[in-house]
């Protein structure tokens, strides 16, 4: 590989880190007094999914799938 090759990969792989912060980057406005406003949060890559069992006995209970009465 000859050093453009390497500037061209460096190139591309900083664009694309470039072009991501751009996307997960919060919205904001500057107020009137210089502080600034969130219009809409940061973006995250990957979400955590909740788990949809509840996590107390109690709970699941509530939810028809407590212990057994029997």
């Amino acid at each position: 590989m000859d050093i453009l090759s390497v500037l061209a990969i460096v190139l591309v792989v900083f664009a694309a880190w470039i072009c991501f912060e751009a996307w997960r980057a919060p919205l904001m406005r500057e107020n009137e007094d210089g502080s600034w406003t969130t219009i809409k949060p940061q973006r995250k890559l990957f979400k955590k999914q909740k788990s949809k069992t509840a996590g107390s006995y109690e709970d699941l209970e509530k939810l028809g799938r407590g212990r057994s009465k029997h």
